[in-house]
């Protein structure tokens, strides 16, 4: 009766964790998809089920004074969307190999950027009276500094 109850338990075990959803893989592949569509600014969303969706924009790719170049989008996850929804919002930078290079965690959707032209990011938060550019010709900055209302609001570089 042991054995039974063992065997059972490890079944049970290995059926669960075959079946869960692994957030980190599905948003790596959305995000691929994304820049693999090429379509600037175009807002995509993925369901994932009655709560929680993927949402996100190609922004484009910029070159760096190194000759590097990178393919730059934005994601949204947003989950409990049935009671309170919550969100968490990416900025993701991807080698030209469309290898993921690291990302800048941003904790308002509203934060971030509306575009990305010449090699520069364009943000503008509606409730800010400073619009905030960030140059990436010298390459990816190790942190970025969303100014509102004369008050910092730095984001670092996560890889």
């Amino acid at each position: 009766m042991k054995i039974f109850l063992y065997l059972l338990v490890i079944s049970f075990n290995n059926f669960y964790f075959q079946n869960k959803f692994d957030y980190k893989l599905e948003r790596n592949m959305f995000n691929i998809s994304l820049i693999n569509e090429y379509k600037k600014n175009k807002i995509n969303i993925k369901k994932i089920n009655n709560n929680e969706e993927f949402e996100g924009r190609y922004l484009g790719n910029f070159k760096t004074n190194s000759g590097k170049n990178f393919f730059l989008l934005v994601s949204t996850y947003i989950f409990d969307k049935n009671s309170l929804a919550k969100t968490e919002n990416h900025i993701f930078i991807y080698n030209d190999k469309k290898q993921y290079v690291g990302y800048y965690y941003l904790s308002q959707m509203y934060d971030l950027p509306i575009k990305l032209e010449n090699n520069k990011l364009y943000f503008k938060n509606k409730d800010c009276n400073e619009k905030t550019i960030i140059n990436l010709n010298n390459g990816i900055p190790r942190a970025i500094n969303l100014k509102c209302k004369n008050k910092n609001n730095y984001y670092e570089f996560q890889i």
